[in-house]
């Protein structure tokens, strides 16, 4: 990328960031440096999200996006059949927003509190609302991305999540198994949604079958001491024959534990077929291990 693409890149997204920044600290807020800045709208922001979760009334999971979407101007949801998951139209008093209603229901739950986010990226004071930037690729990115964030915490608000967190005895994978189903989330996003709050230090592996093989999938780091931890590639062979013969009595259906290592393997094929496609893709039969450190 040459010096002025990366200049205008930069620009673009100052631009974005300065004009949530007014609509959030004010309308003159202080710029010490530009990522502390972006820190600060980024703290602002999901404060004020949390806060039209609590006043939409969601005080216990499962959290319905549709009522919290109401507190953002959403005046219509329709469910229609469309080539992407969800959109969302500004419109005379507001927005509509339209569903794939050939989604699985976890997945619309995503769509529209990830919809939801895409609101704070219009001003709202104009009827109908209206985007205050020129479209851009960096836009666009830096949008998406606060978007994906927006929608963890509309369906897991840091309260709730907490507060389930703080009764959790390691190791984790039954809470994690719980906690799918209490807040109706995919198991990836949960994943990302505790590295959010980070109140756990584990790691989370991801194994898939395929082929006679057993293979890491993903990685995942959760807490304040994962920063040194070293997270193999996607594909590595299963092949000590110990935890070979515990990933396989997995994905046979069994909850296998084994005493003073403190790590579970469960299988989560039924709970994924029940749910469907996660955001991130469809997922195959997979195991998952969670090692409490």
């Amino acid at each position: 990328m040459s010096s002025s693409s990366s200049s205008n890149r930069y620009e673009e997204e100052k631009e974005l960031w300065m004009w949530l920044g007014k609509q959030l600290l004010g309308e003159a807020p202080t710029i010490n440096g530009f990522e502390d800045f972006k820190s600060d709208v980024k703290m602002a922001l999901f404060d004020d999200v949390e806060h039209i979760v609590a006043k939409a009334g969601q005080k216990v999971p499962p959290v319905n996006p549709e009522i919290v979407a109401k507190e953002r101007k959403v005046i219509e949801i329709e469910r229609v059949v469309l080539d992407t998951d969800a959109l969302i139209l500004p419109c005379r008093d507001g927005f509509q927003m339209k569903l794939n209603k050939k989604l699985p229901l976890v997945r619309q739950r995503f769509a529209c509190a990830h919809e939801i986010g895409h609101t704070y990226f219009f001003d709202i004071t104009k009827n109908p609302p209206e985007k205050p930037y020129r479209r851009s690729t960096s836009h666009y990115w830096v949008e998406e991305g606060l978007c994906y964030e927006i929608a963890r915490r509309i369906l897991m608000p840091s309260s709730m999540m907490r507060e389930w967190m703080e009764n959790a005895k390691p190791p984790y994978i039954r809470e994690f198994k719980d906690m799918m189903l209490s807040f109706l989330v995919s198991g990836e996003l949960l994943s990302y949604r505790i590295q959010d709050i980070g109140s756990w230090d584990v790691l989370m592996l991801i194994f898939e079958s395929g082929g006679g093989a057993i293979l890491l999938y993903k990685v995942l780091k959760s807490g304040h001491r994962m920063g040194n931890v070293h997270v193999a590639r996607r594909g590595l062979k299963v092949t000590d024959p110990t935890l070979h013969d515990l990933l396989s009595r997995a994905f046979k259906g069994e909850m296998v534990q084994e005493e003073g290592i403190n790590l579970t393997i469960g299988d989560l094929r039924g709970e994924i077929a029940s749910f469907g496609a996660s955001y991130m893709g469809s997922y195959p039969p997979k195991v998952i291990a969670i090692l409490a450190l």
